[in-house]
């Protein structure tokens, strides 16, 4: 039997009353007992939370916890981030689907960005799901990853997929959705996807629900911004899902104050759009992902030869004439590169390409190649393209959440992956955002849970206990680059186990804590 706890005095914030209210808050046998004032004790354990904020656990729109979750690598920081539901299957790229050769086109984009992978494949969402309900560090929602489906029925190929593989790829979809999975996520820049045309991704999408969320990643963050939102518009009108934009930006030269334009745009659009952000100027993504699309297709391993070879010198001519791609915004002077802590490299980190070309007399192609075979592929770059005010600007908007892309491999460097929400309550809390802390949580919680067609994120009685007690007096800004432990969670729940206590990671891992879409498991 669960110990029933009783968290006495703190100021209780349901996810979604637009007040909060000091008040007692029981857990009992997992769920959310009672609220109230000067509740008994009962046998409960009580715990003094006077002068701190009790909150629902955070839902991360935006995970890369998929490994994670099921290892432990780097869940110390996502718990003390105050995440307790990680939706995960982002950008393309997941664990569910990818088996077989695609379980190793997958390992070669998501190492950098998940750390280690566990030795078990899935060949579905359901098998991905019913592996987490065995035990898992964190509740775990997944999307259809987009890319992982292409790679399974496609594998490495970077052409157009015929009509026999598109309706493969979507039988795989509508499988994943009928499984429970909360989406389906698209990686458009990120190999095997980036081959994909806007018609295959009609095709492949056709038939699902009406209303399902498409998250995206989007085809260009640089010049093609537009058109690359007019592809996700037309994708969703055909088929009549609903545009969710994955950690979405207006970065780059001239775009300073243009936010307001693009939320205008998805106002007025015939369906309703929603957004993730995370609270920093600087992006984050793997190294190989700033390579010529002439060798994505390729394994790590085979292109680790190609650049040692005699192509790597025109590989890094190709770079320098085209510059970073489509993923990044702007030019080589904002992108660092890091994760080098243990290479001969290590005095390159967080430094930018432009300043070690100029330093060391080469070119930015040729540091980037140079990073990626000393790495094995397995460093990130930090890109430092976005605007204050364009940050600001979405995630005041009601059509807002909270979503970290924390990258949880190579070091963890940056931020964004333990401290999106604290920084994000921690501008609320200051004023400086134009938005309450009522109803920055309600984005953390209760409108991500909406979205996503959780049961969680909420304090109401019956739902989960996945419960935070957060002490404000140490919710800070922290840093812009590197890793960062957070300071602010004194306590937290999930299924009303104790997760952190006094400050301090317990390592809980526990069964049954998969999230289906429309269940409030």
């Amino acid at each position: 039997m669960k110990t029933s706890y009783l968290l006495r005095g703190g100021a209780v914030f349901s996810g979604i009353s637009p007040r909060r209210s000091r008040a007692d808050l029981r857990i009992a046998d997992g769920l959310i007992a009672e609220i109230g004032p000067s509740l008994p004790a009962d046998g409960s354990k009580v715990i003094d939370v006077e002068g701190m904020w009790v909150t629902p656990g955070f839902i991360d729109a935006h995970s890369h916890a998929d490994a994670a979750v099921l290892t432990g690598e780097g869940m110390d920081v996502r718990a003390l981030s105050g995440v307790t539901t990680e939706i995960v299957g982002q950008d393309g790229l997941g664990l569910s689907f990818a088996y077989g050769a695609a379980h190793q086109v997958m390992a070669d984009s998501l190492g950098t960005i998940v750390g280690q992978l566990p030795d078990a494949q899935f060949s579905d969402a359901e098998q991905f799901l019913r592996f987490i309900d065995l035990a898992a560090f964190a509740r775990v929602a997944t999307l259809v990853p987009h890319g992982a489906v292409r790679a399974t029925v496609m594998g490495r190929n970077l052409r157009e997929a015929t009509l026999e593989e598109r309706n493969d790829m979507r039988r795989h979809i509508a499988l994943g959705m009928a499984q429970g999975a909360v989406g389906v996520s698209t990686g458009l820049t990120y190999a095997p996807a980036l081959a994909a045309s806007t018609q295959e991704l009609i095709d492949v999408t056709s038939g699902l629900p009406e209303g399902t969320p498409y998250v995206t990643h989007l085809r260009s963050y640089g010049n093609d911004l537009d058109r690359s939102l007019d592809e996700a518009f037309a994708i969703c009108s055909r088929n009549d899902l609903s545009l969710h934009l994955s950690h979405f930006h207006v970065s780059g030269p001239g775009r300073a104050g243009s936010a307001d334009r693009y939320i205008q745009r998805f106002r007025n659009s015939s369906r309703p759009v929603t957004w993730d952000t995370y609270p920093y100027t600087a992006g984050c993504t793997f190294i190989g992902a700033l390579l010529p699309v002439s060798v994505q297709s390729n394994s790590t391993q085979d292109l680790t030869a190609i650049l040692n070879g005699t192509a790597g010198a025109a590989l890094a001519r190709e770079l320098d004439a085209l510059g970073p791609g489509p993923t990044i915004a702007a030019g080589w002077e904002t992108i660092h590169v890091a994760g080098l802590e243990a290479t001969r490299l290590h005095p390159w980190n967080y430094r930018s390409v432009t300043e070690l070309a100029e330093e060391t007399g080469e070119t930015c192609g040729s540091i980037v190649l140079q990073v990626f075979l000393e790495t094995a592929g397995s460093a990130c770059v930090l890109v430092d393209q976005g605007h204050p005010d364009n940050i600001r600007e979405l995630a005041s908007a009601p059509e807002h959440m909270v979503g970290s892309d924390g990258i949880l491999g190579a070091g963890m460097p940056h931020p964004r992956v333990s401290n999106s929400f604290f920084r994000f309550l921690d501008w609320a809390n200051r004023g400086l955002l134009p938005v309450t802390v009522e109803t920055m949580i309600a984005k953390m919680t209760s409108r991500t849970a909406d979205r996503f067609a959780l049961g969680s994120g909420r304090l109401t009685p019956g739902r989960p206990a996945d419960v935070l007690v957060i002490r404000p007096d140490a919710l800070e800004e922290g840093p812009a680059m590197g890793p960062y432990r957070p300071r602010a969670l004194h306590r937290s729940f999930i299924d009303g186990e104790p997760v952190v206590v006094d400050g301090s990671w317990q390592g809980t891992k526990l069964p049954g804590l998969a999230a289906r879409r429309n269940n409030q498991s």
